[in-house]
């Protein structure tokens, strides 16, 4: 039960962090002026075309949060309980590298 309710939080804090504007990009345009971007996690997959990895984030999410509120609500299948912990590893996992993946990529003027 514990580890459900464990799950449901940190499934919710990795969308929240997804969606925050953590990333700052700066450029220098022709004119000499410098651009300043704030982007989130999100925007940068957008911009390096590697949306698929936030869909599977997304996917990953909702099973871990549906299979935690399932056990929750008393539903006692070891299937479940391996599903809803593979679910929660595998999205820590791809959060980590979503992480990494956006850390990478930059705006720049072209």
């Amino acid at each position: 039960m514990i580890l459900s309710i464990l799950s449901i939080v940190i499934n919710v804090v990795f969308a929240v962090v997804l969606n925050l504007k953590i990333y700052t990009d700066r450029t220098l345009m022709p004119n000499g002026e410098v651009r300043v971007w704030h982007r989130s996690p999100i925007d940068r997959l957008d911009l390096s075309d590697q949306s698929i990895l936030l869909y599977l984030q997304l996917f990953l999410i909702a099973v871990s949060i549906i299979s935690a509120v399932l056990i929750l609500f008393g539903i006692q299948n070891n299937i479940l309980k391996k599903v809803c912990l593979i679910g929660s590893i595998a999205s820590a996992l791809l959060f980590v590298i979503i992480l990494v993946v956006t850390s990478n990529s930059h705006a720049h003027y072209a």
